[in-house]
């Protein structure tokens, strides 16, 4: 046991090396004026900040596939998430629920830079995504336990076309 806990601790001791992946930053350009980002639940702010979050958080994990030092940069400029919101009468009175359907598909507008560990441009671009054509089954496999699965599958496609 006495030569046993040096080791441990100098196995503790010695540096370890993370392979890091790129990164990603978005910025959300005047979302006042987005499309639909509406909130059926909560109010606007609070469900507006959860939407972003979600999103750039899921935008990260993406960017971290790419190589190491490379750093994703998008400028969202327009956002309609799927489907509508409809006001339903429910026990507690009317509240506002959101309808996911094959017409009412996910968009969003943005601009974006990819760039090496240098800061040197590699793509860049503008681009106007839309989910998966209306009537296709896949287009709303709408997930539930994941919020946003129908616009992250959306960012997903893009990311794998074009930037991987």
């Amino acid at each position: 046991m006495k030569i046993l806990l040096p080791f441990v601790i100098g196995l503790l001791l010695i540096p370890t090396t993370t392979i890091a992946g790129g990164s990603a930053t978005i910025n959300w350009s005047d979302p006042a004026s987005y499309k639909d980002i509406k909130a059926a639940i909560g109010t606007q702010e609070q469900f507006r900040k959860q939407v972003f979050t979600e999103l750039e958080t899921y935008l990260q994990k993406l960017a971290a596939s790419l190589p190491n030092g490379q750093k994703l940069e998008m400028t969202v400029t327009d956002l309609d998430l799927a489907g509508y919101l409809r006001t339903s009468d429910t026990l507690r009175g009317y509240s506002d629920i959101r309808v996911v359907k094959d017409m009412y598909p996910a968009k969003i507008q943005f601009q974006y830079r990819l760039l090496d560990s240098n800061g040197d441009i590699l793509k860049q671009g503008s681009e106007s995504l839309k989910s998966m054509p209306p009537g296709s089954a896949a287009s709303m496999r709408f997930n539930a336990n994941n919020p946003l699965s129908i616009e992250k599958r959306m960012l997903k496609n893009w990311f794998t076309q074009t930037i991987k």
